[in-house]
């Protein structure tokens, strides 16, 4: 069954859709597809069916004579609508799209994307496509119509896309972005906490590089992530009203000195396994988040409260890249009552009572504080 029809219902088509493109997102197991039956032309953003990113779909262009008002007769026949007329730089329709004269740009984050035709942005679909009767953008329609808005030149998005570009084709270069960004970090962590004992590679093959750096020390044993922040996490800016202050984070580990290897072995396996859940969920890890945490025999800390804003944390200050500012975030082991407490309550009625623990913070043999 084409993809038009399992949007759109299983109703006849006037005639079979036909796929033009299908391509990937770089970092999230999202895809890309356009097809075009003899009346219309769609793209569309296809997200897993288990998770809330759902199906974006962008009207492109009409193929044949746009009707005079919302394309009712073909959602009610399970057709992809057309656009009408008021809202169509050719209102008689345009010629079919062509395979060759494709290619898409997806935005650094992976959740949004732009279709192009020999070069020319001609639809987008952004992270936020879906909500409030916004599908996307596309360059031959006028003002805001039913299934897309008009693009515009004064757009920002046409300005992102083009960084964006630049991105992802700088990772065809030898000298690509973590090779540029991995020393810098390995310098930061090396004057806050000492030089590492051990680093590990904890990306996966088809996501970005990133490492680990873990310092054995005296006191404490600190485990870092190297150039995650690298990679923009998706979905952001439907949550934050700038998503340069959240986009882009490194990970943090401090606890009591003394682990055994065995130990050290398995928050590396923990690392390794779960650095990637913003892209492989389509989501994004913040101030406050949770995340479920194995790593330890102690049953009863299974999870890490995600944060930097206890006083006995160690601040560590990145900076800025590609316009973000940079945040590293402590991941705090908690126990199953403070976790249900944390649920109840929120992450910050759960800092408050941290807050009275101290240094003992980075203790695993600490009593819970709820």
């Amino acid at each position: 069954m084409s993809f038009l029809k399992r949007i759109f219902g299983s109703g006849k088509q006037t005639s079979k859709p036909v796929l033009l493109l299908e391509i990937e997102s770089p970092s999230c197991p999202i895809t890309a597809i356009v097809e075009q039956d003899d009346r219309v032309a769609f793209f569309y953003l296809w997200g897993p069916e288990e998770s809330s990113f759902g199906v974006k779909s962008c009207w492109i262009r009409n193929l044949a004579e746009a009707p005079e008002t919302r394309d009712q007769e073909s959602l009610q026949k399970g057709q992809p609508p057309m656009q009408s007329k008021a809202n169509c730089k050719f209102p008689m329709g345009q010629s079919p799209l062509k395979p060759e004269d494709l290619e898409i740009i997806w935005f650094e984050e992976g959740d949004g994307a732009a279709l192009l035709e020999k070069g020319e942005v001609i639809a987008i679909i952004p992270s936020w496509s879906g909500m409030g009767g916004f599908f996307g953008y596309a360059r031959d329609c006028i003002g805001q119509g039913d299934f897309a808005w008009h693009i515009g030149e004064s757009n920002d998005l046409l300005q992102r896309m083009e960084e964006s570009e630049e991105f992802w084709t700088s990772w065809l270069n030898e000298i690509n972005p973590f090779t540029v960004e991995q020393p810098k970090f390995i310098e930061l962590y090396t004057e806050l906490f000492g030089k590492h004992d051990q680093y590990f590679a904890i990306d996966n093959e088809e996501g970005a590089p990133i490492g680990l750096y873990v310092r054995t020390g005296e006191v404490r044993t600190v485990f870092a992530t190297v150039a995650m922040s690298v990679s923009p996490m998706p979905q952001v800016e439907m949550y934050t009203e700038n998503r340069f202050d959240a986009n882009r984070i490194e990970l943090g580990m401090m606890l009591e000195a003394g682990l055994s290897k065995d130990r050290i072995q398995n928050i590396a396996n923990w690392f390794n396994g779960s650095v990637d859940i913003p892209w492989e969920n389509i989501t994004f890890v913040g101030e406050g988040h949770t995340l479920h945490f194995d790593a330890f025999e102690n049953l009863e800390l299974q999870s890490v409260l995600i944060t930097n804003k206890l006083s006995s944390l160690h601040k560590v200050d990145i900076g800025v890249y590609r316009n973000s500012n940079v945040q590293f975030l402590w991941m705090i082991p908690i126990t199953n009552s403070e976790l249900s407490f944390a649920k109840e309550n929120g992450s910050s009625g759960l800092l408050e009572k941290l807050e009275g623990v101290g240094e003992e913070i980075y203790s695993l043999g600490r009593k819970s504080v709820v």
